[in-house]
């Protein structure tokens, strides 16, 4: 299975965190809320059910005139040469938790991505566009988030956005629509 080798392999998680919010914040597209506090949203194993997560993005009134109008993203950050699952497993149960804004609203993330992290492609691809889970990667100037297969959303230094296609993660047990 890929490892996370998107960045350079020295960067600290919070370095990593660090460069992807201040190139978010500069493009003014969304709100970006940093260690943001969660709670599970049914049982655990462990009875744990206080969760935190790297970075939760809100589309501003500039990224929804830019055409963001689905929801909440959750980034969660992993260290690179770390083997992709670690992350992936940490998003799918991020993806059923809700999310505490500062003023105490809770929200519930609508795409959970790892970055920095090469798309997935195969079985685990199809398995985490189900829930809405995927990869991001930063590089160019531009921020790329895919899920399973298919690109989700560029966000570009310039303030540009670019919506992909939406359809992905719909489909539900097995049925065909």
């Amino acid at each position: 299975m890929p490892l996370n080798p998107v960045a350079r392999p020295r960067q600290s998680e919070a370095d990593l965190e660090d460069a992807l919010a201040a190139f978010l914040e500069a493009t003014g597209l969304f709100r970006v809320l940093r260690q943001v506090a969660g709670r599970v949203l049914g049982p655990t194993p462990s009875g744990r059910d206080w969760v935190r997560c790297d970075v939760l993005l809100l589309a501003s009134a500039r990224g929804l005139r830019a055409g963001w109008r689905h929801g909440p993203i959750l980034l969660e950050v992993k260290q690179v040469g770390l083997p992709i699952e670690i992350g992936i497993s940490q998003v799918l149960d991020y993806v059923r938790c809700s999310w505490w804004l500062p003023n105490g609203t809770p929200v519930l993330a609508q795409w959970a991505f790892v970055y920095p992290a090469e798309p997935l492609t195969g079985a685990l691809a199809s398995i985490c566009a189900r829930s809405r889970v995927g990869t991001a990667a930063l590089a160019r100037g531009e921020l790329n988030l895919l899920c399973g297969e298919q690109r989700v959303l560029t966000v570009c230094d310039g303030g540009v956005l670019r919506v992909g296609d939406m359809r992905v993660g719909r489909r539900l047990g097995g049925s065909r629509s």
